[in-house]
Order: C-alpha cells, then sequence, then structure tokens
C-alpha cells in the first residue's frame, strides 16, 4: 500500500507541461493496438482519443489504430456474442481456458498475425493501448499481445505499452505468454492508466523485466475535445437523466458478485421511477455491445410506460462521437461502463458510477468523485436517485475537469516523446 500512495502521489504531483524528452518534430507513422472497433464504443472513443492525440503532438498523419480482434470497422456486432458470454460465463474458469486454446490458435493462424503484419508494413513504430488489455480473460490478450509483440520483433519496431488497464488473477500459460513478448526487448515504456494497475503490472512483470510502470491519464478524458464539445448548461427546472444500461451477462462474465437478472431489472425500474418521480427526464441508451442492446430492448417497453416521449428517450449512437454526444447532452448519468462515466467527466457531466469492476472505481478515485461511487442493488433505487440529483446540482468544477484534460494532453505528449526518441536512436 505503501508503495501504492507513492505513486499516486507523484503522479498529482506533476504539472501539466509539456514534456522535454522530445528530439523534435517526429512524424512517425504509429499503429496503435487496441480494441478500437469493439462493439463497446467506449472503447472506439479511446482509441479515437488517442491517436488525435498523438497526431496533435506531431506523429505523422498515417497513425491509426489496429484492432487486436481483426476488425475494420464500427458494427453492433451479434448475438452470438451474447450466447458466448452465456455459455463462457457458465464454465469455470480453468476449463474455459482448456477450451479456448485451439481455437485461438486457430484464429491466432488465421486472421490476427496476417492482420498485424500488414499493418505493420508502412509503420515505424507500435504503441498498445489503451483499454484493460493487461489482462487474462480466457487467454485472450495474452495471446494476441504475443502476436503483435512478436510483429514488432521482426521488424525491430520499439513498442509501448499506453494508458493500458492491468488485472490481476493471471492463469501460468497467461504468464508465459506475457514473460515471451518482453523477453523480446522491444517494449521500451509501459504506462498505465491508474495506480491499482501500476501495482499489479510492477508484481506481475513490470520489476522483473526492468519495466516498471508510470501513471498515466485515460485518454478518454480527451473526449470533450476530440469531439468539440462544450460544457452546456445544465436544466435546473427538468433535468434529463442518463441510463446508460449494461447487461447482467456482461457484468456476470467480468464481475466476481454480480447481481441477479431480476435483481438487477427491477433496480434500473426502481431508479427510472424514483428519478421520474422527482421530476427528471431520463434517457436509455447503452455503449452499444450487442448483449447490453438487448437486455435494453427487453427492458424497453418498461420504461416507456413511465412517460411520454418528453419524459422518456431512447437515444442511440452508432460511433463514439455519437455516444459522446450523447452524454454531452445530458445533466447527469448513471453508467457500469467506465467510459461512459469517463465521457461524462470529459464533458462536465455529473454522474453515478455502478461499481461492478476494480478498474471503474480506480478512474472515479483519480477525480476524487468517490462520494459518486454507488452499490447498484445494495442501495435502494430511491437513495440512489437521490444522490445523482445531488450530484447533478454539485457539479464538476471547471478547474478540475480542466487540469484533468491537460494531464491527459500532457501525458500523451510524453508518450510522443519517447516515440520520438525511439526512432531518432533504434
Amino acid at each position: 500500500m505503501t508503495e501504492l500512495l507513492t505513486a499516486d502521489r507523484q503522479w498529482k504531483a506533476q504539472d501539466v507541461q509539456p514534456p522535454s524528452l522530445s528530439t523534435g518534430h517526429s512524424p512517425a507513422r504509429v499503429r496503435i493496438f487496441n480494441v478500437k472497433y469493439s462493439p463497446n464504443l467506449g472503447d472506439g472513443l479511446l482509441g479515437e482519443c488517442l491517436e488525435r492525440a498523438l497526431i496533435d503532438c506531431g506523429a505523422s498523419p498515417d497513425t491509426w489504430s489496429v484492432d487486436l480482434a481483426g476488425r475494420t470497422s464500427y458494427a453492433a456486432g451479434t448475438q452470438a456474442r451474447s450466447m458466448q458470454l452465456r455459455v463462457l460465463g457458465a464454465i469455470p474458469a480453468p476449463l474455459r481456458r482448456l477450451a479456448v486454446r485451439a481455437p485461438l490458435a486457430i484464429q491466432s493462424r488465421r486472421k490476427w498475425q496476417p492482420h498485424y503484419g500488414k499493418a505493420l508494413d508502412e509503420a515505424d513504430c507500435m504503441v498498445i493501448g489503451g483499454g484493460n488489455l493487461i489482462t487474462d480473460l480466457d487467454l485472450n490478450f495474452p495471446t494476441k499481445l504475443a502476436l503483435a509483440v512478436e510483429e514488432a520483433a521482426r521488424r525491430n519496431f520499439p513498442a509501448f505499452l499506453y494508458a493500458c488497464g492491468v488485472s490481476g488473477n493471471w492463469s501460468p500459460k497467461g504468464q508465459t505468454l506475457l514473460r515471451s513478448a518482453l523477453d523480446k526487448k522491444v517494449i521500451r515504456r509501459v504506462f498505465v492508466r491508474d495506480e491499482r494497475s501500476w501495482q499489479l503490472w510492477n508484481r506481475l512483470a513490470g520489476i522483473a523485466h526492468g519495466l516498471e510502470a508510470t501513471v498515466v491519464r485515460d485518454p478518454g478524458l480527451l473526449a470533450s475535445e476530440r469531439y468539440d464539445l462544450p460544457v452546456q448548461l445544465g436544466n435546473a427546472d427538468r433535468p434529463t437523466i442518463g441510463i446508460n444500461v449494461t447487461s447482467h451477462l456482461a457484468l456476470r462474465y467480468h464481475a466476481d458478485d454480480p447481481p441477479s437478472a431480476k435483481a438487477l431489472n427491477d433496480w434500473y425500474l426502481d431508479l427510472s421511477r424514483a428519478l421520474i418521480a422527482k421530476g427528471c427526464r431520463i434517457a436509455v441508451f447503452t455503449n452499444g455491445t450487442p448483449e447490453d442492446r438487448a437486455y435494453a430492448a427487453r427492458l424497453r417497453p418498461a420504461f416507456a410506460a413511465m412517460g411520454d416521449c418528453g419524459t422518456v428517450s431512447f437515444p442511440e449512437a452508432c460511433t463514439p462521437g455519437e455516444l459522446t454526444r450523447v452524454i454531452a447532452g445530458l445533466d447527469g448519468l448513471a453508467a457500469f461502463r467506465m467510459h461512459a462515466v469517463i465521457a461524462a467527466y470529459s464533458c462536465g457531466v455529473p454522474f453515478l458510477a455502478l461499481t461492478w469492476d476494480p478498474k471503474l472505481d480506480s478512474f472515479v478515485r483519480s477525480v476524487d468523485r468517490d462520494a459518486w461511487l454507488c452499490q447498484p442493488v445494495q442501495t435502494a433505487g430511491a437513495v440512489a436517485a437521490d444522490r445523482l440529483i445531488a450530484a447533478t446540482q454539485q457539479g464538476i468544477p471547471e478547474a478540475e475537469r480542466k487540469l484533468a484534460i491537460a494531464q491527459a494532453r500532457r501525458d500523451v505528449a510524453m508518450l510522443h516523446a519517447e516515440i520520438a526518441n525511439a526512432v531518432a536512436r533504434p
């Protein structure tokens, strides 16, 4: 804990001046490996923010994201993903890891490795980030990261991990894949997005490989600038509160102690009724994954029965920009999805962050909004509604918001400076 607090103090003590590490303008062609085109538009949001910020710092306009799953555009996804989550969520973790090994090996040869190689053919360096990529969820990311680093090593490209989330509970096979990637000596520096990830990374691999991490702000904080969305004045008389719906399937697969489907249904509806009873409008939407969209569709009749179209609306987003615009138009937000919460903070929209994954708690604490964390189901809907309305009345101090955004911009400049040095002196 002492190490964790020390990292936190150092990070918050940094000013927002650009670093002086760069050798000068570096039009490096950067390939950013992430899951930009995931059906979860939050992944695309941080990918688009990081791309733009690097180019603004001086990277080549030929800087773009490479989706680790081989996707090349935004799409809604299919219901096969929902079925996959349902099946995998019902299998114990050790058996899941055995079951996925053959499909991972096949996809590696047929799809991912050729996709990564083609993307790097006219590049100068690799960045892996952001998102919760340093995690061993059924060997998915360890396999993909090992393949990506292998392609960089083949070309002797410098590589960086940037703004990644790190999770614990790695399998022996996952740790072997990670060690193999780091042993190739192409990763020059590691940046993680929160203090918990800093601690986990250093214990997992950073200290052993001489790659201790540096904590940086999540690039998703640049969303309001990336999509040119000024902070709007709220509607004090009849605020619009966003209900960012997340399926119990996603919670069951990722969370340690998820609520049951019925308990989650009832809680969402109780929260919404309480908000409407207090004079609010509600806007029900998702981050775009098929399981979330299907879940929201099942609940839609119950939401719609609470009022007319002026009271209850159902905005939809197909791109990260559209998602951010939906969020920017709200007076408050209740959400499990971390990048919905990050976009809200970037746009000056108060929120109630529904706890389910330590990564969400870490972000909320990093912007000193611990009081806006809420245990769904365990906190009655009416109580949560009161807390959310209080948050909208409190607001986000403009100086704090601007500082966090400036820190995120400064941190990308630090990454660009490292890229410039690595490309100049390979």
